[in-house]
């Protein structure tokens, strides 16, 4: 893959660095949205940031996909400030969600010092009726409680394979529960904006 570090969408990832935030990326091809996480990424490692990448892959895939952008990793592994975290989940309940979000980041932040930063999801399929609900439900959490977690989160979702009889919905729940959204596509069309702003409309 030949990468476009002057891909349009980076401005935005860059600008995120001024606060702590909840973000998403909808994508439409896999080389977009490992341009704007590993962006995501790099930029909290050169800060000295403990960074967690969540992938539902081989974590040396991910690593791979990392060096091929150009990051460091074993240098950034070897400092304790790169870690890839392989998700394995299928809870549904409510009760069972809200309790693996807690142990999810008590888990992966022990003896760890913030800020932090997290890409990814939690959900492995959002195809389904239940797993987009899970996720929403992951999401809206996360969202409600963002000031205990002390990190910045990029989520990441291939916009073709949440479920498309009620994507629409799902998609304005998503909105609803993060502060920016950065839709990763051709540059001409790609496109970033506060959140916010569809609230005060």
């Amino acid at each position: 893959m030949k990468l476009d570090l002057n891909y349009p969408p980076l401005k935005h990832v860059d600008a995120l660095e001024s606060q702590a935030n909840h973000s998403m990326v909808l994508y439409d091809k896999e080389e977009y949205r490992r341009l704007v996480q590993n962006r995501f990424i790099e930029n909290g490692l050169n800060k000295g940031e403990n960074s967690f990448y969540l992938t539902f892959r081989d974590p040396k895939l991910v690593e791979h996909d990392l060096m091929e952008y150009g990051i460091d990793v074993d240098l950034f592994k070897k400092r304790n400030l790169l870690h890839i975290f392989q998700i394995n989940n299928d809870m549904e309940t409510h009760e069972e969600i809200k309790i693996n979000l807690e142990h999810l980041f008590e888990n992966l932040t022990a003896d760890l010092k913030p800020p932090f930063r997290f890409t990814g999801r939690i959900v492995p399929d959002v195809s389904t009726v239940e797993g987009i609900k899970s996720e929403l439900m992951y999401e809206h959490l996360f969202h409600s409680n963002f000031d205990k977690y002390r990190c910045s989160f990029l989520c990441a979702y291939p916009i073709e394979t949440i479920e498309k009889t009620n994507r629409s919905e799902w998609l304005r729940h998503l909105l609803e529960n993060h502060h920016n959204l950065i839709y990763a596509t051709n540059p001409e069309n790609s496109v970033t904006f506060d959140t916010d702003l569809l609230r005060s409309a």
